[in-house]
């Protein structure tokens, strides 16, 4: 086996360094799947790209309606020029999908709803979903689900998931020596550090302990069981390795930076999902302007992880849906320096392997929801509201995993998934 292939290479500006395949890892199948989740938190304006709208009937930002061959529409702007960069390079293979029903104005129920098509937080995201499933065909995944964002939702699958943190804080669990300490008050107490002889002693005993349990056991906690077992090996698979805990800790990561590790993790056959998020903040009650700003600098981004995907040779392989728990009213409300507030309806922006291009769902010219087939998502009259669990239901299908047993009695949306 290729050094390359046992090896991988990340370096952000946040000096994240570099980090080696485990061992455990090197046994992929060939042709993996994969999927980012970029999550835009705070509820974007969809007129400001993905669902251009003209007055009256909403206040809007300047711009143009720029169509690609692909069928792909969206608002472009000489202000905000990452937008048409962004469709120029990946319109064959971008999909926009607008109406998304959500239900709710409120923040949480409604990025719940987007990630796990369901109305419980307890519930797993999609990604962790397709992480699981994944998982069960490749075992040798040390960390199937990885969150370097901070707000996916594993519920019973948090044995496939790992938090990053928003600092690298994982490696504070990996390097005991990188944790974070208060400083001492008069004089300094050494903190207590396993040997090696120690930790594998632990280890084992852990392990073992996790085997004595599962005798005998079935049903749901068997299951649980045997997902916290699996989690220690692929939780020493991590430990083991050196570069891993010689990331940095303590600075940011932007969404950039988020990708470029995200990308490396996949190439090196470590994780098979990852969610992100932009770092922005889009919740503009006032100063509307703001969105604009925000998505200037969050297609810019897209555009570097779209790159690094493509350089990798895992674009083909990769669907990437860029996602926000709703979005903004069509009016300005009257505030001082005027914003806008919660609307209850988003769109998400698809992208990358196995994306049937164009423009899917629709929204009438006051931003209103507008029934649609499900099958092909174009508007029909005869058709139905397209809502969160529907979208939810259709990406798992389209990533090879049932929709069925984890978001009950939707009907998948086919529209936009070859």
């Amino acid at each position: 086996m290729s050094a390359s292939r046992r090896h991988f290479l990340v370096t952000t500006a946040a000096g994240l360094g570099a980090l080696a395949v485990p061992k455990v890892s090197r046994a992929a199948p060939p042709e993996p799947r994969f999927l980012l989740v970029v999550f835009a938190r705070g509820a974007w304006d969809v007129t400001y790209c993905l669902d251009p709208k003209a007055p009256p009937g909403c206040d809007v930002p300047t711009g143009e309606v720029t169509r690609w061959p692909s069928g792909v529409r969206a608002l472009t702007s000489a202000e905000r020029p990452s937008i048409r960069a962004f469709f120029d390079a990946h319109a064959p293979r971008a999909a926009i999908v607008n109406g998304i029903w959500i239900g709710s104005v409120a923040h949480v129920p409604s990025r719940v709803r987007i990630l796990t098509g369901t109305r419980s937080e307890r519930n797993p995201d999609v990604a962790a979903i397709f992480a699981a499933e994944t998982a069960g065909r490749q075992p040798g995944l040390a960390l199937p689900y990885v969150d370097l964002g901070g707000g996916a939702y594993a519920g019973p699958l948090a044995s496939f998931m790992g938090r990053v943190g928003n600092t690298n804080q994982l490696v504070t669990l990996l390097n005991r020596a990188k944790a974070f300490r208060a400083e001492a008050k008069g004089k300094a107490q050494p903190g207590f550090e396993f040997t090696d002889a120690e930790q594998s002693a632990l280890a084992k005993f852990v392990a073992a302990r996790a085997d004595a349990e599962q005798q005998g056991k079935s049903g749901p906690e068997a299951q649980t069981l045997a997902g916290f077992r699996a989690s220690l090996d692929r939780a020493e698979a991590l430990r083991r390795d050196p570069q891993l805990r010689a990331m940095a800790v303590g600075t940011a990561t932007s969404l950039a930076q988020q990708g470029e590790l995200a990308v490396a993790m996949f190439k090196g056959g470590v994780s098979a999902a990852a969610f992100l998020d932009s770092r922005l903040d889009w919740d503009t009650h006032d100063s509307i302007a703001d969105q604009g700003t925000a998505h200037e600098q969050l297609f810019a981004e897209l555009g570097t992880i779209a790159r690094r995907l493509e350089e990798a040779g895992l674009l083909a392989r990769t669907t990437v849906a860029v996602l926000s728990e709703f979005t903004r009213t069509p009016k300005l409300n009257s505030q001082p320096e005027p914003g806008k507030d919660h609307w209850p309806l988003t769109s998400a922006l698809l992208f990358g392997g196995g994306v049937r291009a164009g423009v899917y769902g629709a929204t009438d010219e006051k931003l209103g929801a507008m029934r649609v087939r499900l099958d092909d998502g174009t508007a029909a009259d005869s058709g139905r509201l397209l809502q969160f669990d529907n979208f939810a239901a259709g990406l798992l299908e389209h990533l090879g995993a049932p929709s069925g047993r984890w978001i009950a009695n939707a009907e998948p949306f086919r529209g936009p998934f070859a």
